[in-house]
């Protein structure tokens, strides 16, 4: 097994067997947390127009998807709700288990994955354990970190290093950017909420008042949720395995 890390959706990607998405704060932590309440499908959108678009097309066929996601770290106007996997703690799900996404990073990062024509599995700390067993068999195991604004960031990097330690523990040979994840993740104690609130992402989101947030997104193996991405008839769907 080679496990290799491309620290930002910006550079290229190279052979893999499968990609894992990260984008701990807060895509891909608030996707885990929706299918944790109950939530079937989740359509990631690369803009606000796109994800207006597919939400109005999704309801023609049935109930109305919850558009959720984020620009700037916040909800654009006429969304139902953010990024904030707690915002879906006050959000009434009955009967609405499909979302729409669309975030600066995170959706971007996935569905440049998922144009590589490989498995696509979205994953955060919380649903680490449970994800990196799911591709323990395979060959060449990918890690995209979302990164900001199309740079390497500290969080998702953190992230990567947990993921990378779980599967060198495993015999996985580690490629350059793995080497970096994982330095990045014991050089930091393997503390990821100090980690988190040390990033420049992390910063913002206090300062914003998302500070539980950050605490939601550092916890480890939470969640048993393995998440993979979809093509469907006319765009990409994730779904729980």
């Amino acid at each position: 097994m080679r496990c290799e890390v491309v620290l930002s959706r910006s550079e290229p990607l190279p052979e893999a067997d499968c990609w894992l998405v990260i984008d701990i704060l807060r895509a891909t932590t608030t996707i885990c947390a929706f299918f944790d309440r109950g939530g079937e499908r989740l359509y990631p959108a690369a803009t606000i127009e796109e994800a207006f678009a597919l939400r109005d097309r999704l309801a023609e066929a049935g109930p109305r998807p919850i558009l959720m996601g984020e620009r700037n770290a916040l909800p654009p106007d006429g969304f139902d709700l953010g990024n904030s996997p707690l915002e879906l703690a006050a959000l009434d799900l009955a009967g609405r288990t499909d979302a729409v996404m669309a975030t600066t990073n995170g959706t971007a990062a996935l569905l440049k994955a998922a144009a590589s024509d490989t498995p696509v599995l979205p994953v955060c700390a919380r649903n680490a354990a449970a994800t990196a067993a799911a591709v323990i068999d395979l060959e060449r195991i990918g890690i995209l970190c979302a990164g900001r604004e199309g740079a390497s960031s500290l969080d998702d990097c953190a992230c990567a290093g947990l993921l990378v330690e779980r599967l060198s523990e495993r015999g996985a040979e580690l490629g350059d950017g793995a080497i970096l994840a994982l330095a990045a993740w014991r050089d930091g104690g393997r503390d990821l909420a100090a980690l988190l609130a040390r990033s420049v992402h992390g910063r913002r989101l206090v300062a914003l008042g998302f500070e539980r947030d950050l605490a939601f997104a550092a916890q480890i193996d939470a969640s048993d949720a393995v998440l993979a991405l979809e093509s469907g008839a006319a765009s990409r769907i994730v779904r729980r395995r």
